[in-house]
C-alpha cells in the first residue's frame, strides 16, 4: 500500500494516446483527463442543458467522442443525434439515473420510449454497478454489450487514516432507509450524528441518542465524517445504484463502512474484508452489526485497512479517468458500426 500523505492526482506514464474528447464533465485532479477532454461549461436546469446540447452538436467534428454525464444533457444531445445523425463522432454517456418503474403509468411508459429513442445511437453508456447493465439494457433497449461499469471514484484529494472518534454516522439522500436506521440504534447506548435531506427524515420519529444535521455545507459534513468511528449507509432494497460517494469517502478517510447489501454497493464492499454488509430493511440485523463495530478495535482497524487498500487500487481519480478513457477510445475505434 503506497503513502496516504500524498495528494490524489493522477500522473503522465505511457499508454496508448487519447481520444480527443468534448464533454460538460470536469476532472481537475486528473491531469490526464484535462489533457484530452475539453471541457464546455453548462448551466444545471433545462435551458442549460439544451444549449449544452447545441453546442456539442455543432463542435462534434472536431473531436474523437463526444461524452455526456446527466440526464437532461444526454437526453438532450441524444434527441439531437437522433433527429440529425450523429456523425462520426460517437457518444458515450453516464449518470443517467433511471426513474422508478411504474410501467402501469401511461407518462412513464412514454417517457421510457422517449429516452429509448434519444438513446439509440448513443455508442457506450457508464454506469457505476454491475447489476444495473441489465436494467439500462432493458430499459433504455441499448444492447448490454454497450453499456460498461466503471467502478466510482472517492471525492477524497488525500486519502488518509483518521483516528476512531466515539460516534457513529450516518450520511446521504438518495434511497436511504432512515427508517431502518432509526429502528436499528434507539436502544443502544451510543451517540449516533445523522446528516440527511429534510425529505429523507420527514415524518420520522428521531431517537433521542441521534444528533439530526439537514442539509449543511460540505465542509461540515466533512468534518463529522472524519470524526467519526464508523460509517453506517443504510439503503432501501431497489435496482438502482446509490450509496457509493459515502462509502468511498468513509473509506478514503479509514473509517468502517457497514451498508445495506444492495446492487450499488456490491462492487465496492466485500462482507468482512473490507466492511460489513446487512440485509435491506432489516433493522435487528443492522444493530448486530453496529454492535461489532461499537465494541471492536481490531475489527475497525482492520476493515478500515483493508477498504483504503481497495480505494487506493480501483477508486482514485486516475483509476477512474483511465478506465473512463479506455472505454471512450474503444468507441472512437468502433465509429460507424452502430
Amino acid at each position: 500500500m503506497g503513502t496516504l500523505d500524498t495528494p490524489c492526482f493522477d500522473t503522465l506514464s505511457s499508454h496508448p494516446p487519447d481520444p480527443r474528447v468534448i464533454s460538460n464533465s470536469a476532472m481537475w485532479q486528473s491531469e490526464r483527463w484535462n489533457l484530452a477532454v475539453k471541457k464546455v461549461p453548462t448551466k444545471e436546469n433545462l435551458t442549460g442543458a439544451i444549449q449544452l446540447a447545441f453546442r456539442l452538436f455543432r463542435q462534434r467534428r472536431h473531436y474523437d467522442v463526444v461524452y455526456t454525464v446527466g440526464a437532461r444533457e444526454s437526453e438532450m444531445y441524444g434527441f439531437l443525434c437522433a433527429m440529425l445523425g450523429t456523425g462520426k463522432q460517437p457518444h458515450v454517456a453516464t449518470e443517467i439515473l433511471l426513474d422508478e418503474m411504474q410501467p402501469n403509468r401511461l407518462a412513464w411508459r412514454i417517457k421510457r420510449r422517449l429516452r429509448s429513442f434519444a438513446f439509440r445511437n448513443t455508442s457506450k453508456m457508464i454506469v457505476f454497478s454491475n447489476g444495473e447493465r441489465a436494467l439500462y439494457s432493458r430499459q433504455l433497449q441499448l444492447p448490454i454489450e454497450r453499456i460498461h461499469f466503471v467502478p466510482f471514484h472517492t471525492n477524497i484529494q488525500q486519502p488518509r487514516f483518521t483516528r476512531l472518534g466515539a460516534y457513529g454516522f450516518a450520511a446521504g439522500r438518495s434511497l436511504r432507509d432512515y427508517e431502518t436506521f432509526f429502528a436499528a440504534v434507539e436502544k443502544l447506548d451510543f451517540p449516533f450524528i445523522v446528516v440527511a435531506d429534510r425529505a429523507s427524515v420527514a415524518h420520522l420519529n428521531k431517537p433521542s441518542n441521534v444528533e439530526l444535521h439537514c442539509d449543511i455545507p460540505r465542509a461540515r459534513y466533512l468534518e463529522l465524517l472524519e470524526n467519526a468511528r464508523f460509517v453506517v449507509v443504510p439503503l432501501k432494497a431497489d435496482y438502482r445504484s446509490t450509496g457509493q460517494v459515502v462509502v468511498l469517502e468513509a473509506s478514503s478517510l479509514g473509517k468502517p463502512v457497514i451498508a445495506s447489501d444492495v446492487v450499488g454497493i456490491r462492487d465496492y464492499i466485500s462482507h468482512g474484508v473490507d466492511g460489513l454488509l446487512v440485509a435491506p430493511g432489516n433493522p435487528d440485523a443492522l444493530m448486530a452489526s453496529i454492535h461489532i463495530l461499537m465494541a471492536d478495535d481490531a475489527i475497525c482497524h482492520k476493515l478500515a485497512a483493508a477498504a483504503m487498500q481497495r480505494v487506493e487500487a480501483d477508486h482514485t481519480f486516475s483509476a477512474f479517468a483511465a478506465k473512463c478513457l479506455k472505454i471512450m477510445a474503444e468507441a472512437s475505434q468502433q465509429r460507424g458500426s452502430i
